[in-house]
């Protein structure tokens, strides 16, 4: 990994160079095809992820039950469970921005699915050695932490915003 990428990242726009430089030595760079997953929802998180270039989608499963009838004949009613399953995309991580942000947050279950868009290159920090190094210095912990609450609340507010638009489609609804 070239040296400087991470510091592009608001993440880590307040860590210092020293101990920058040490986490950048933890990341390997990896590449994607469009529509490669990168990870999946309620999979445990195994590594932070910064978008180098590319566009990957985040979203979660919807799972919708519905009853079939099938009517055969006046005396013939076949009644089944219908189940369908389908992604909701409620963001795009563009270049600069991190996604899997579980690693640092127990019980460090993934909450969405992350799929490439387009050829994509990212960084990947093991969970486990980024956990070492906020642990050895607390201060930087609690930068990184603070950076990440950001992160993470952007991302509710745009996940319930999507929710409720795709709520609004699913039961015709115009106005709320």
């Amino acid at each position: 990994m070239e040296q400087g990428q991470v510091a592009r990242f608001a993440l880590f726009s307040d860590v210092p160079g020293d101990k920058l430089s040490e986490i950048e030595r933890l990341c390997d760079v990896v590449e994607f095809k469009p529509r490669d997953v990168i990870f999946n929802q309620g999979e445990q998180a195994e590594a932070l992820y910064g978008v180098l270039s590319g566009a990957v989608e985040l979203s979660l499963l919807f799972t919708d039950k519905f009853t079939k009838t099938d009517i055969q004949y006046e005396d013939s009613v076949e009644v089944k469970l219908e189940v369908t399953k389908k992604p909701i995309v409620f963001e795009t991580v563009v270049p600069g921005e991190i996604l899997g942000w579980s690693v640092l947050v127990s019980p460090n279950q993934l909450t969405a699915t992350a799929q490439c868009a387009e050829l994509t290159q990212v960084f990947a920090l093991p969970a486990v050695k980024f956990k070492a190094i906020l642990d050895t210095y607390p201060a930087l912990g609690y930068t990184i932490m603070a950076k990440m609450a950001q992160i993470i609340s952007r991302r509710l507010h745009s996940l319930t915003a999507r929710l409720i638009e795709a709520w609004g489609e699913a039961f015709g609804v115009d106005t709320m």
